[in-house]
């Protein structure tokens, strides 16, 4: 694959790897199709949900997508009556009632933005849903492309005051055990995207004129302290099932870096495998259950069983 004309970034690596080991389960076609030729798209519930919120706190979510509402409760049979009713007289209809998770997650982000002006975070349109690419060290040839949630910003934590990468998460409980997001037990999670926010951070001075638009907001006081290593990583994390959030620091050494340029170029390696082999399908019904790619054979075959 050409990555300079497609980048790579920490979501497709993700679907191919999990903590640096090729996943067990995984279909090159569907992500072919989904996540590099994206002729496909999907949006799971927890997916609409994680949108919503980030377009509450900062504006909008990743690649600009803004979701203004989320569904809402059935109509009763006298709400549909008013909106006949409604509709007669060109008002627009009653939508119908928020569900629970809906309010919670509304009350999460104005709970964001108390706490922003508490830890002295920034939010701005400038600083937020961010995009740079810078190339990666060990091949040029391959670019690695980033969207930063919240960057640059201050935040006040129990270390003081440090320049941040924020990214925001929304879940059903921050402290789960379980799973690929197990935000009670971070020291089991796949971090490959806080690591590579942070590579391409403190490689972006180098490679601004990639990047014109960070040539305001990388300050020359920015740039020395991440040349000096004084920038931290934070999965800024709200849960809606129960009202609560937490910040997990991400923080950059040597060995860290040895595992991301690891993951990087197995991740580039797979990618140019699949991509000589023609993206063959994989079919398992865990995967094809779910897969917008309508028309595979295979997808229809194994859910026809």
């Amino acid at each position: 694959m050409n990555f300079k004309e497609r980048p790579l970034n920490s979501s497709l690596i993700k679907r191919f790897l999990y903590r640096g080991d090729e996943r067990e389960l995984l279909c090159p076609y569907q992500i072919y199709a989904v996540d590099i030729a994206k002729t496909h798209h999907y949006q799971t519930e927890s997916m609409l949900k994680g949108s919503y919120f980030e377009t509450l706190c900062i504006g909008r979510g990743a690649n600009n997508q803004v979701t203004d509402d989320l569904p809402r409760k059935k109509l009763s049979k006298k709400q549909i009556i008013e909106n006949h009713k409604l509709a007669a007289q060109d008002k627009p209809p009653y939508k119908g009632d928020k569900t629970l998770d809906q309010v919670r997650i509304e009350r999460q982000a104005q709970i964001f933005k108390d706490l922003c002006h508490k830890y002295q975070v920034t939010v701005t349109h400038a600083n937020t849903q961010v995009r740079i690419i810078v190339p990666w060290h060990r091949n040029t040839e391959v670019l690695l492309s980033m969207e930063f949630d919240i960057f640059p910003t201050a935040i006040i934590t129990k270390d003081g005051l440090r320049l941040a990468i924020i990214d925001i998460k929304l879940t059903t409980d921050v402290e789960s055990s379980f799973g690929e997001y197990c935000w009670g037990r971070p020291e089991f999670m796949d971090i490959t995207q806080a690591l590579m926010y942070l590579y391409g951070v403190k490689k972006l001075a180098a490679n601004i004129d990639m990047n014109p638009h960070m040539r305001d907001l990388l300050t020359r006081p920015a740039i020395n302290l991440i040349e000096q290593n004084q920038i931290d990583f934070f999965y800024w994390v709200f849960s809606y099932k129960k009202i609560d959030n937490k910040l997990i620091k991400v923080t950059w050494d040597q060995t860290r870096e040895q595992e991301l340029h690891e993951t990087i170029n197995k991740a580039v390696s797979l990618i140019d495998y699949y991509e000589a082999m023609g993206w063959p399908t994989k079919p398992h019904y865990s995967l094809c259950k779910t897969c917008p790619v309508l028309e595979c054979i295979h997808r229809q075959t194994i859910q026809e069983i």
